[in-house]
């Protein structure tokens, strides 16, 4: 029997230990490689060590930068705002799971990954891993529960980024900081370590960071800030002058000194009668406008940079509010964003999860995080509606897929819809020496659902049963044009796109079937015509 061989994401072979599936290997330490302890950076950052910092990142030597851009969340309320915004339009979406076929084991295999995202820290994961937005990646630890069947997330371990390193060959390769090897770091473990990447910018990981952009106008901002701090505390405090005579004596001079502190504070000052305190008034006005304008400025760089907009960060009073013109974070970057985590967790956790659980397969299930568009979902429906009745054939798995719903339990309650039976009249036609196929209840439905006596004569009962026919033999051999269609519709991404497809597909369609039927229909109504006139002749 051939050996199966499985990769890794980094192109490893896998040889899953179960003794370290339920292990923590990346655990923090007080001591050692991966301590808890760091520095602060932040306190007497300058442009100087700043451009240094980030140079310096760049290079691989990472633990400062990262201190920073942990630093800039606790510490400014603005960026702290605007990152967590970030973030929270993505963990927030509904999470949906795709069988990856209609067959019994596809839809097993689903139904167990579901049950996975259903779990209350699947939510937290999402959280952990959003991180990499600020930082240039994410590292979340998994710790197996292999004590029951099946093997699952015993629950997510965070992992400071301070505790790993990129190969230096290319910068992109995530390692393990590790007594073993402290510069270098030791290879993760397969199927232990979610890792996110978010491609926020071409280049390294770690200069992809949001902080590694938003840092500048973060010292900047700071700057301006202490400024103004400094500027409050003794604006609109007059002017205190002390003078001294020139024959005035240095422990004089220093009395005065004393004297013109103590009133700045005290109100009270003792000092020789030779020497005189003035107080000049200041007439300055609006300065403080400076400080404020230059820190929003600041503020609203940083606003672009993390959500794409200002818009819902600077309402303007007296207006209808922004948040009903514009999302917090813009779509796009929200659905970027949604885009790469799902990689992420059908990479990391989902493949995985199957593997140990259900064997490799040819194709697995995907979770995707997704709002669904009501437009979308309308259109679907409609060409649902009008294409089954006809013969479209779709799986039920894709649609339920589609709508976010749950393949039912076995024995479950379910809905349905059932079309009411429709008696058809009972009609003396005449032979015409073909037989006809039983119409579509959908379409005896719509003819005969207000008919209570007969609407026809047998003549024109027999030409309304050939249109039937007709309508029937045309739709048999439409089904090739109405797949090509739904398909178009269903890769859609909103109404304008479902449009241009289905304009695309047009001249590929065939109307041979349509026309042969209409031309059979034609014939045979053309000579029941003449037979017709034949018979009311020989009366």
């Amino acid at each position: 029997m051939k050996t199966i061989v499985l990769y890794d994401s980094q192109g490893n072979p896998i040889k899953p230990d179960k003794t370290r599936l339920n292990r923590e290997i990346a655990a923090p330490s007080l001591m050692g490689v991966r301590s808890i302890w760091r520095d602060a950076v932040a306190p007497g950052l300058t442009p100087v060590s700043l451009a240094r910092l980030l140079q310096d990142a760049g290079a691989g030597e990472t633990t400062a930068y990262l201190t920073l851009a942990e630093e800039m969340e606790e510490k400014d309320l603005h960026y702290a705002s605007v990152i967590g915004t970030r973030k929270r339009a993505v963990t927030r979406l509904p999470i949906q799971v795709e069988a990856a076929a209609d067959d019994s084991t596809s839809v097993k295999i689903a139904d167990a990954v579901r049950a996975l995202v259903k779990q209350t820290s699947f939510r937290e994961l999402l959280t952990d891993a959003m991180d990499a937005i600020g930082k240039g990646f994410s590292v979340t630890e998994i710790l197996w529960n292999t004590a029951k069947i099946p093997w699952a997330p015993a629950r997510y371990a965070w992992r400071d980024p301070r505790f790993f390193v990129f190969d230096q060959n290319d910068m992109q390769q995530i390692r393990l900081k590790d007594l073993a090897d402290p510069i270098h770091g030791i290879p993760l473990d397969p199927y232990k370590f979610i890792v996110h990447k978010p491609k926020l910018k071409s280049g390294i990981p770690i200069r992809s960071g949001i902080a590694f952009l938003a840092c500048w106008a973060w010292l900047f901002k700071n700057y301006t800030v202490r400024d103004w701090m400094a500027f409050a505390e003794v604006f609109g405090m007059p002017i205190r002058l002390g003078k001294y005579g020139k024959d005035a004596e240095p422990k004089d001079i220093d009395i005065l000194k004393l004297a013109v502190a103590n009133i700045g504070v005290d109100m009270t000052g003792v000092f020789p009668e030779s020497m005189m305190i003035e107080i000049i008034e200041q007439n300055a006005k609006n300065g403080e406008n400076l400080f404020r304008t230059t820190a929003d400025w600041f503020d609203s760089q940083i606003s672009k940079g993390v959500l794409g907009q200002t818009a819902t960060t600077q309402g303007t009073p007296g207006k209808l509010g922004n948040d009903d013109v514009q999302n917090e974070v813009r779509q796009d970057i929200r659905d970027s964003d949604a885009e790469q985590l799902e990689e992420t967790l059908n990479r990391d956790l989902v493949i995985p999860f199957v593997i140990l659980n259900f064997g490799p397969q040819a194709e697995y299930p995907r979770l995707t995080l997704k709002e669904p568009d009501a437009d979308d979902l309308t259109l679907l429906v409609e060409a649902l509606e009008k294409l089954v009745p006809l013969g479209l054939e779709v799986e039920q798995s894709v649609i339920r897929d589609k709508l976010g719903l749950p393949d039912p339990a076995k024995g479950a309650k379910l809905l349905s819809s059932t079309p009411p039976p429709v008696e058809t009249p009972n009609l003396e036609t005449p032979d015409l020496g073909v037989s006809t196929p039983p119409q579509a209840p959908a379409m005896n439905a719509e003819r005969h659902a207000n008919a209570e006596a007969p609407r026809f004569t047998p003549e024109q009962q027999a030409l309304e049963d050939l249109a039937d026919r007709a309508i029937e033999e045309a739709a048999a051999g439409m089904k090739a044009n109405e797949a090509a269609l739904l398909a178009a519709i269903m890769e859609s991404q909103s109404y304008e796109d479902a449009i241009e497809k289905l304009l695309e597909q047009f001249p590929a369609l065939s109307m041979d079937a349509l026309t042969g039927a209409m031309e059979q229909a034609m014939l045979s109504a053309g000579l029941f015509g003449l037979w017709t006139a034949a018979r009311e002749g020989e009366k």
